[in-house]
């Protein structure tokens, strides 16, 4: 069984990290998608004028 303590660290850390970029990838989509969205209703409001 040897040295698996720090063979768990890094597991649990590798997936700590991956998780956290995963939630920042999809913060950043919806952040561009909210962004398209106001700029299409902004143009849809300004062509009502």
């Amino acid at each position: 069984m040897g040295n698996s303590t720090g063979s768990t660290m890094y597991m649990f850390g590798t997936v700590i990290v991956v998780y956290i970029v995963c939630v920042l990838i999809y913060q950043g989509y919806l952040w561009i998608r909210k962004k398209k969205e106001q700029k299409r209703d902004e143009e849809f409001k300004r062509g009502d004028r």
